[in-house]
């Protein structure tokens, strides 16, 4: 029986599609028409021998087969990706220096300057965490080389990565932690923040008195502040 080879460029387009939640979407960000698109993914469901995403209200979620494939997919593309930027730039040397929010350095940021520092032996890497209000002017001056910010892309060398939901941080189930009628207990990032302005107001134009109760300068502060009071996970945005 002959071995089966993955397409590298279906599961590029798979990925994009699932990241961006939809696949129209990510024609545009891989380069392809929405027919190329869909006859990809018409492709990876005859290799996987059943459905890889399913219809999930307006939008599409994951199979079981598919979230294997995500698996799978995610780690094919680094390592390729890691292998291109190996052969093609074994020479690249010199200092780079890049900012990002405190949102990503949590997580993200150990394992892409890990992947980096193994494909660019000769590059030494600055990072600095903080916010837009930070990074932005930073980057204008010529102290950080790039940064990862939120918000819209702002001026021409300036380019959209990625869309990600707002949602609010509350009390999974039960009775609130305030009583009805009682402004509601907020904790936010210190001002200036998109998401501390986005949230209030939203909950202005839904009518809620609300409270500051804790505020930070960082993002793990707020963590901090969130785990004393209440087990918390994710809760629709207020529209």
């Amino acid at each position: 029986m002959s071995r089966i080879c993955l397409d590298l460029n279906v599961l590029r387009t798979f990925v994009a599609g699932v990241d961006l939640g939809s696949f129209a979407k990510a024609a545009d960000r891989v380069g392809r028409s929405q027919s190329a698109v869909s006859s990809q993914l018409s492709k990876l469901n005859a290799l996987a021998g059943k459905p890889v995403v399913r219809k999930a209200g307006r939008g599409l979620a994951l199979t079981e087969a598919g979230e294997v494939t995500l698996s799978y997919a995610r780690r094919l593309l680094d390592l390729n990706d890691e292998a291109v930027m190996a052969i093609q730039d074994a020479k690249l040397q010199g200092w780079v220096r890049f900012g990002l929010p405190q949102d990503f350095a949590e997580n993200w940021l150990p394992e892409a300057l890990g992947n980096f520092a193994r494909a660019h032996l000769g590059v030494r890497v600055e990072v600095v965490a903080g916010r837009n209000a930070e990074l932005l002017p930073r980057v204008g001056a010529g102290s950080l080389d790039l940064a990862l910010a939120w918000g819209e892309p702002d001026g021409p060398h300036a380019d959209r990565v990625a869309e990600l939901p707002m949602v609010w941080i509350g009390p999974a189930k039960g009775a609130p932690l305030w009583d009805v009628g009682e402004a509601v207990p907020v904790i936010a990032l210190d001002a200036p923040c998109r998401f501390r302005s986005a949230g209030t107001s939203a909950l202005g134009a839904a009518g809620i008195s609300w409270r500051l109760a804790f505020s930070s300068g960082s993002l793990s502060g707020s963590w901090a502040a969130v785990a004393a009071v209440h087990r918390y996970v994710p809760m629709e945005w207020i529209r």
